[in-house]
């Protein structure tokens, strides 16, 4: 398996505009370690060029009329991409995209046609801006002067100057046991996209207990990896959860030195960030820096996909299900935004690759065929409901499976300290 994490940042620039572009995108790439970017340049006639730079893709190959970029995971999908060329009409990449089941950003630069397609939740970040006739694209937001995200799911097409979106992905309404058929795709999406080694950001929550479970029926080599202050929830369930199941644990603590410096890291890469996005962002980047292994598997996406947040509580009460599942469906479809960038790019920024078997597409699928009175019971206040009756059809010890977790800013005890640094402003 690839391990190595992959940037790229991409211009079709007319031929004057390319000093400026050059000079701008080395500047914002420096902090990504430029040193280690291939350079590539072609011009495309019509007074355009190709300039690229990149590190290390799935899939990449260049002729003198255009380029083929593809990042993906597991790394079995690259069989399926290679039957891509620069000659596919959309229809042929339509097709292929519809039958893979992963992750995936990927580019073709054909004459002056320029084609990006993303997975159906935009697991791995693709951005890209248009202006003055010049198309841009990168990695994540940092390398870029602006930009948006290239919705999940869809094929971006730019062509002479003109811009078309098109949606490739459309789910499957799923009925029968959706309990059972989750346990088994669970057990099938994880038995393709945990790798042989891997560490786990573990805090003893359901969503990253079940995988250190399966992880070990499936008899991987791996390593928890839990963040926190010496008191923290974390730490005390992290150790719980790893006794019962025998699991290895490494305990990274933290304390207001170490969140600073760490904070101070993590926002040289982020582009406005909260204190939640500091604060997960150092979690991250900790667990990444303290691993051994080059792949970082979390559970993130399951609150959002199984009903894990309060707040989903708390609407139920004050509102009714329709409005819970539309405020469901809306964080579904904003995670690239919101998580998936922010914790793909700091892990990125490690040296670590990211890895987030609950996005899915079989399991994504499955979540957003699923009733919100399924995710979640009003009168127990219990959340993800669906994933703890997985974890006991799977044989996860009950004290494990009925936690109630607290988000992971909070449990690690790193939101407490970084609220104390934005009080005194010299620390950010």
């Amino acid at each position: 398996m690839l391990g190595n994490p992959t940037i790229f940042s991409l211009a079709i620039v007319e031929k004057e505009k390319e000093r400026y572009y050059r000079e701008d995108v080395s500047k914002r790439l420096e902090i990504f370690n430029s040193s280690r970017l291939r350079e590539i340049y072609l011009e495309l006639g019509d007074g355009l060029s190709i300039l690229l730079y990149f590190s290390q893709p799935s899939i990449y190959y260049e002729q003198n009329r255009g380029i083929m970029y593809i990042e993906c995971y597991p790394d079995d999908l690259m069989k399926e991409f290679e039957k891509i060329s620069l000659d596919s009409s959309m229809r042929e990449l339509e097709e292929v995209l519809v039958g893979i089941d992963g992750f995936f950003t990927g580019f073709i630069v054909d004459k002056s046609r320029i084609i990006f397609f993303r997975d159906h939740v935009g697991a791995i970040p693709c951005n890209y801006r248009i202006s003055d006739g010049s198309f841009m694209a990168a990695s994540f937001k940092k390398i870029m002067n602006g930009g948006v995200g290239l919705p999940p799911g869809r094929i971006l097409v730019w062509d002479k100057g003109s811009l078309k979106i098109h949606r490739w992905f459309r789910w499957k309404q799923l009925d029968g046991d959706r309990v059972q058929e989750l346990k088994n795709r669970l057990v099938d999406v994880f038995s393709r996209y945990l790798p042989e080694y891997f560490s786990l950001s573990f805090s003893g929550g359901i969503d990253s207990t079940i995988i250190a479970f399966v992880g070990s029926l499936l008899n991987r080599s791996f390593e928890c990896v839990t963040v926190g202050t010496e008191n923290s929830i974390d730490f005390q369930w992290a150790e719980e959860a790893a006794s019962i199941l025998g699991l290895r644990l490494r305990k990274v603590k933290v304390s207001m030195d170490l969140v600073k410096n760490v904070v101070e890291v993590v926002s040289r890469y982020l582009v406005n960030p909260t204190s939640m996005d500091k604060c997960i962002a150092s979690v991250y980047y900790l667990v990444a820096t303290n691993s051994i292994d080059d792949f970082i598997v979390s559970g993130q996406g399951a609150d959002e996909l199984f009903g894990g947040y309060y707040k989903y509580i708390k609407l139920r009460r004050e509102k009714n299900l329709k409005y819970v599942h539309g405020v469901m469906m809306s964080d579904l479809l904003r995670l690239h935004e919101t998580n998936i960038e922010r914790d793909y790019l700091i892990v990125t920024v490690a040296g670590r690759r990211l890895i987030q078997p609950f996005l899915a597409k079989q399991i994504f699928e499955i979540a957003l065929s699923t009733p919100v009175e399924l995710k979640i019971d009003l009168e127990d206040d219990v959340r993800k409901i669906m994933l703890r009756k997985v974890g006991e059809m799977l044989g996860i010890p009950k004290e494990l499976i009925m936690k109630p977790k607290k988000a992971l800013q909070y449990s690690s005890g790193i939101q407490k300290l970084v609220s104390s640094m934005i009080k005194k402003p010299s620390y950010i």
